[in-house]
């Protein structure tokens, strides 16, 4: 396995895993809803959930590749999800925005690398 595959993967895990637990906590929640200007019951009941699991699926990738590809997808269509909440002219905001293009772009490569190696 790539060192770059366990790097970029213990990266989003990273996140993924933190992000869930400040979102349950309401650590977050106030980003949460100006980056989004959705209900924090989505974000406790879907997208908490969905980051996690997206976690468990990359770190999966380490003993079945699937799952890593699977969770490589997950990780940009989530950040997507946030960076088409975040072009609405009220919640622009630029760290929001720079966080999401960076964990996207982490997830894509992770992506591009299980194609490679």
């Amino acid at each position: 396995m790539s060192e770059a595959i366990v790097v970029l993967t213990m990266l989003i895990v990273a996140e993924f895993t933190f992000a869930p637990i400040n979102l349950w906590t309401g650590r977050t929640m106030d980003n949460y809803r100006r980056f989004t200007g959705l209900s924090p019951r989505l974000a406790t009941r879907i997208l908490a959930p969905a980051k996690l699991a997206t976690a468990f699926a990359l770190l999966g990738g380490f003993a079945y590749a699937q799952l890593g590809v699977a969770g490589s997808i997950a990780a940009v269509t989530i950040s997507g999800f946030y960076l088409v909440r975040l072009a609405h002219p009220e919640r622009q905001d630029p760290a929001g925005i720079a966080a999401f293009i960076i964990f996207g772009s982490l997830g894509a490569a992770l992506r591009v690398l299980y194609t490679v190696v």
